[in-house]
């Protein structure tokens, strides 16, 4: 075959490859092939142009691999300096030392018996698709018509790498417009369209297999202060760390979206159609899974906030929409979030308390004061840590006043942890000062939200152990109304088991029926001041009093009767078989400073 003859069947059988869509390393591999196969070469290789640098891609059989793996690994070779200057290289004899420049690259060209090389820049309108190396066994002068194909071979292959990137770059922009139409920019998950989609695609499903489809509609609570408190940045990573949390805690082949601004929806399909409970312990299953991963807190600007959410759930029936459905679910979901929206504050209120409560703990504002629990001697046998705040313009206020507050903008974790930090220091201080006098336990007040955090545990271990302590010197007090959430239990028969002592505040006046009780692991039970004011001289209020120690009792509870004002009042509790009493006719809640001298 003439040369002419030559160069048409090695363009042809690149131009074959190349209108065959192929990748452009496919194409770069041909190119070998074509080279070794009409160009009168003995071996042939090819590297491709990276951000990190040339990445060899083909070699033909029996060809130079060893040369083209140095040249590679060392950055150094005739590859390397025709992409480097633009230029082809040509050495006709790789023994003359004035014609390389690469002692570790000849030698292991010339090991494996190549004598002659020429490296073409694969280049097309200023853009380097990579370098064509092209060996010879037999020294020699490449003539001017040699290198010409050699040229033309390249050229055209570099218009068909950059036609093909072109191509590809193409696809991937459709392929991200695509993916853009159907996801939400912030978090990656689908969006309202791919929401409507699949919901759709699982309803005919369900109906064709005879299973079933449930909705969760997820509306993140006071998001919208996150947002005016921390900024715009600071609640779109929120919203990022909660989309991301909640994907890893929906099952395989559920659907959660992002609907708008703060909501969400998961789409559970394949659930059972007519077993009801199993239908409802899967959704329910789900539901435990994503309230615990919205319960871990988030750090934002320095303080670590959760940020809850209000959940409504709907299932299909016969006849179902995505878009009924969808609004069975959003309607849930309201029932659910607005009665916890009521609130002794008004809404001008908040807005002016929740920036400057937000700074509270990074700016040191937060402070602890702590009130002693007595016994029937008058010793301080414990004491409650009481969480304050040093207002910039309203003086210390008491935890009642923004306590609520802390709850609803996701800071009472941040807080509590601080809380919990500060008891532990002060009652190593105490322990090391006052070495016997000191009380046994300090208690701190926890939320169902704490409780629910399954960190927490880990959290007070930490603590007690840094500071020397033990647990049983860590008491934690709960609202009895709290016990309604049922994500508080576990967490305090955790608690329970690592050795911390557990109070009920506010007994007898709060959500547990006497069974309820039972399951409770509490050691200690708080009488609420409401039945202790006039138990004096109320012969009423002392028979409730007397039922609530007697159901105590039989509990084998402790009985801290707490607001006790005077001495009367302090007598009929001992009286009435109270083991400990608290309030300021016991002594005031004072800085540690301040009690360290009763404690003498």
């Amino acid at each position: 075959m003439d040369p002419d003859q030559n160069l048409l069947a090695a363009v042809a059988g690149l131009a074959d490859t190349a209108a065959a869509d192929v990748s452009p390393d496919d194409l770069l591999r041909r190119l070998v092939d074509v080279a070794v196969a009409h160009l009168g070469v003995d071996g042939a290789g090819v590297v491709a142009d990276t951000p990190t640098g040339l990445r060899l891609v083909h070699v033909s059989a029996d060809g130079p691999l060893a040369a083209e793996t140095l040249q590679q690994q060392l950055a150094e070779g005739p590859c390397q300096d025709a992409a480097s200057f633009g230029e082809e290289v040509v050495v006709d004899d790789l023994r003359d030392p004035l014609q390389t420049a690469w002692p570790a690259y000849t030698d292991a060209a010339l090991s494996a018996g190549w004598a002659s090389v020429v490296a073409v820049p694969l280049a097309c309108a200023g853009r380097l698709s990579g370098v064509l190396d092209v060996y010879r066994r037999t020294a020699g002068t490449w003539q001017q018509h040699e290198l010409h194909w050699l040229r033309v071979l390249a050229h055209l292959a570099a218009s068909y790498l950059a036609l093909s990137a072109d191509r590809d770059e193409a696809r991937r922009a459709r392929e991200d417009l695509q993916h853009a139409s159907t996801h939400d920019a912030l978090t990656g998950l689908p969006n309202r369209v791919l929401l409507f989609d699949r919901l759709d695609h699982a309803l005919s499903t369900a109906r064709r297999r005879g299973r079933g489809v449930a909705v969760l509609f997820v509306d993140l609570d006071r998001f919208k202060a996150v947002n005016d408190t921390f900024g715009h940045a600071a609640g779109d990573d929120v919203l990022r760390t909660v989309a991301a949390r909640m994907s890893a805690e929906v099952r395989d082949g559920d659907t959660l979206a992002r609907l708008s601004g703060d909501e969400f929806v998961v789409v559970c399909d394949d659930l059972p159609a007519t077993a009801v409970e199993g239908r409802h312990r899967d959704v329910e299953a789900v539901l435990t899974r994503l309230r615990r991963a919205l319960g871990r807190s988030v750090r934002i600007g320095g303080v670590d906030v959760v940020v809850a959410a209000s959940t409504g759930v709907a299932h299909d029936s016969a006849g179902s929409t995505a878009e009924g459905l969808l609004a069975e679910a959003d309607a849930a979901m309201y029932r659910v979030k607005h009665p916890s929206r009521n609130s002794p504050a008004s809404g001008s209120s908040l807005r002016d308390l929740e920036p400057l409560l937000a700074r509270a703990l990074p700016e040191g504002r937060l402070r602890l004061h702590h009130q002693p629990i007595t016994d029937a001697t008058g010793a301080v046998r414990a004491v409650e840590a009481l969480l304050r705040w040093e207002h910039p313009t309203r003086g210390l206020l008491p935890a009642a006043e923004f306590v609520d507050l802390a709850e609803r903008s996701g800071l009472v974790v941040a807080f509590g942890r601080w809380v919990v930090e500060e008891a532990c220091r002060t009652m190593a201080r105490w322990r090391a000062r006052q070495g016997g006098s000191a009380p046994e336990t300090v208690f701190v007040n926890v939320s169902a939200r704490e409780l629910a955090d399954p960190d927490l545990g880990h959290v007070l271990h930490d603590c007690v152990r840094r500071f020397g302590l033990v647990p049983g010197d860590l008491g934690l007090e709960v609202l009895e109304s709290s016990f309604i959430d049922p994500l508080v239990l576990p967490g305090l028969h955790d608690l329970q088991r690592r050795g911390h002592p557990l109070s009920i505040d506010d007994f007898g006046t709060g959500y547990s029926s006497l069974a309820r009780l039972v399951d409770l692991p509490v050691r200690m039970a708080k009488v609420d001041k409401s039945l202790v004011a006039g138990i004096a001289d109320d012969p009423r209020r002392r028979s409730l009093l007397d039922a609530v120690v007697t159901v105590a009792a039989g509990l084998e509870l402790q009985v801290v009767a707490e607001g006790v004002e005077n001495a009367s009042q302090a007598e009929a509790l001992l009286a009435a078989g109270c083991d400990y009493l608290q309030g300021y006719h016991c002594g005031a809640p004072v800085p540690a400073e301040e009690l360290d001298v009763r404690l003498g």
